[in-house]
C-alpha cells in the first residue's frame, strides 16, 4: 500500500517545492511531531513543481570560513557543502541538557535536489522513474532521544511510543537489532573521517496492506513503499548520536544507489556548536 504524505505546517511557497517528495514530507512530519502521539490524517501531496524556464540553480556563495558554501535549496550544482545538523528532540529535552550540534560536510554529484528543511537530498525530478517514492539521503539528524515502536505496523499516524532507547550508539543499534518484528543486517563498525560509529541496514516488509505507516521508532520517517530499504550509519560525534540514512526500493537504478552510497560516505563532521548557536 503506497504510503500518502503526511500535512506540515510550514510555508506554503516551501511545501511547493517539496510536495514532489513525500520521503522528504514524512521526515519533516517525523521532526516536528516525533513523540508527540497520534497525527492528524495524511492527505496526498500536491502534484510536482518545477523550476522555471530558465532559473537559475546554483547555490549561493555564501561560505563558512573554510570556504565551503552552505547547501541551500533546490538544484545542487556538483561540489562539497556544509549542513548544520539538526536537533530533532522535542519531548523530554530540557535546553540545559541538549548537546552542542555539530555541522557536517557532503559532497553532491550532479542530479540531485537539496530539500534542507527536511534534511534531504533526492534526486531531481525524472532521474528515477522505476522506484515506486523516491529515494534519498536523510543528512544526519541527531537521536540522542528516541524511543521504539514495539509494534511498527500502526493504524495512525505517529502512534505513541512505548520503548525508550539509551542515548548511546550501541544503546540505539542494540535496540533495533534485538527488535523481533524489524529486519536488520547484521551491524558493523564504520567511520566517517575521524569519527566511529555502526553501520546496518534495516530491511523494510513487502507487504504492508495491514499497516496506515510502519513506522520503527521516533523521530523517524516511517517506510516509504514495500521493500523499502534504509541504510544507516549511526555515529558517535563527540557524544552526540547521529544518523545518516539512505533510503531506496529494489528497483532503484543502480546507479543512484552507488551516488547514494558515496553522498553518505563523503560526510565529515565538524566540532558541535553551542544549541544558541544552532538557532541563532
Amino acid at each position: 500500500m503506497e504510503q500518502e504524505a503526511e500535512p506540515v505546517g510550514f510555508v506554503a511557497a516551501r511545501a511547493a517545492a517539496l510536495s514532489r517528495a513525500p520521503y522528504v514530507l514524512a521526515v519533516l512530519a517525523s521532526l516536528l511531531l516525533g513523540g508527540c502521539g497520534g497525527g492528524s490524517t495524511p492527505t496526498a501531496p500536491r502534484e510536482p513543481t518545477s523550476p522555471a524556464a530558465g532559473a537559475s540553480t546554483s547555490p549561493p556563495t555564501s561560505a563558512a570560513p573554510t570556504g565551503v558554501p552552505e547547501l541551500q535549496d533546490g538544484a545542487v550544482t556538483p561540489g562539497r557543502y556544509r549542513f548544520a545538523v539538526l536537533n530533532t528532540c522535542d519531548v523530554d529535552c530540557p535546553a540545559d541538557k541538549r548537546p552542542a550540534l555539530p555541522t557536517l560536510e557532503v559532497t553532491v554529484p550532479a542530479g540531485w535536489t537539496a530539500a534542507t528543511e527536511v534534511v534531504s537530498l533526492f534526486p531531481v525530478q525524472g532521474r528515477d522513474t522505476a522506484s515506486p517514492n523516491d529515494p534519498a539521503l536523510a543528512l544526519g539528524w541527531t537521536n540522542w532521544w528516541v524511543r521504539l515502536n514495539s509494534q511498527p505496523c500502526s493504524q495512525v499516524s505517529h502512534q505513541e511510543t512505548d520503548s525508550p532507547v539509551g542515548p548511546t550508539v550501541d544503546d540505539f543499534v542494540d535496540a533495533v537489532a534485538a527488535h523481533p518484528l524489524i529486519d536488520t543486517t547484521e551491524p558493523r563498525p564504520v567511520k566517517l573521517g575521524k569519527y566511529g560509529g555502526t553501520f546496518f541496514s534495516l530491511l523494510g516488509p513487502k507487504d504492508l496492506s495491514d499497516c496506515y505507516e510502519w513506522r520503527p521508532w521516533e523521530p523517524a520517517p516511517y517506510v516509504q513503499g514495500p521493500a523499502n530499504r534504509w541504510d544507516l550509519w549511526v555515529m558517535d560525534v563527540d557524544g552526540v548520536r547521529v544518523v545518516i540514512m539512505t533510503q531506496y526500493f529494489p528497483e532503484t537504478p543502480a546507479a543512484i544507489k552507488a551516488e547514494l552510497r558515496a553522498m553518505a560516505e563523503s560526510v565529515r563532521f565538524a566540532p558541535g556548536r553551542s544549541q544558541a548557536e544552532a538557532t541563532s
